[in-house]
């Protein structure tokens, strides 16, 4: 089994503050379609729940991992996961996409390497 390299996993988190189009399904579905095409993203399923009264939580299952919005129109407020395996993809590129699809006033990104640490010798612990 080949083992992968330290780090080889993109993680960002975003918010988004002040966004609009927080209460469409739509705009979350938009979002998460077209983030996966420009990231290069092999996309498996898209999945989204309208809340009553309001909010809407997507999740695109990709083969690389996921990414996940979820939304709070009571505050604006939408909340990003992007997780990628896929060493070609531009992850800070797919983060953009999704921004723009809710124009927010303030937005904040954390990137994180996954994987990273010891690698341990003859493969996986079973």
């Amino acid at each position: 089994m080949k083992q992968r390299p330290m780090g080889f996993a993109k993680h960002v988190i975003l918010e988004l503050w002040e966004a609009g189009n927080t209460n469409s399904a739509s705009t979350v579905r938009k979002a998460l379609r077209d983030a996966c095409e420009c990231g290069n993203l092999r996309l498996d399923k898209v999945l989204i729940h309208q809340f009553s009264p309001h909010g809407v939580s997507g999740v695109a299952i990709i083969a690389e991992s996921h990414i996940a919005i979820h939304t709070w129109p009571e505050y604006a407020f939408v909340a990003v996961d992007i997780y990628s395996s896929n060493s070609d993809t531009d992850i800070d590129e797919v983060a953009k996409v999704i921004k723009s699809a809710f124009s927010p006033c303030h937005a904040n990104k954390v990137r994180i390497s996954r994987g990273p640490g010891k690698v341990r010798k003859g493969g996986p612990r079973s």
